[in-house]
């Protein structure tokens, strides 16, 4: 029972933190477009997109949810990975002892 609900729990985590980066470039990618930036920085905003906050003319109220966005990527990722250490030693299974 409880390597199903950490099973669940390594998803629900891994699945957080692609819909907080998809969000997340969706924000930035609107930044860049107001504040009409460079090619390089769109490229940059895919791969991170949470350093766009810090694009001069960034909106404050746009740069705290990025920040904001931020926290919770991270704290999703915290649960997947604490998730798979559990998962892992819940179905940890010791060699067969051989003669």
């Amino acid at each position: 029972m409880l390597v199903e609900f950490f099973w669940v729990a390594i998803v629900a985590g891994a699945s957080a933190a692609a819909v907080i980066w998809v969000l997340a470039t969706r924000i930035a990618l609107g930044i860049l477009r107001a504040t009409k930036a460079s090619g390089l920085r769109y490229l940059l905003a895919l791969l991170w997109p949470f350093g766009t906050r810090l694009v001069p003319g960034a909106a404050p109220a746009e740069a705290t949810r990025l920040n904001k966005m931020l926290v919770g990527f991270f704290a999703a990722l915290l649960v997947a990975i604490a998730s798979m250490a559990v998962y892992s030693n819940l179905t940890f299974v010791l060699p067969a002892p051989t003669p």
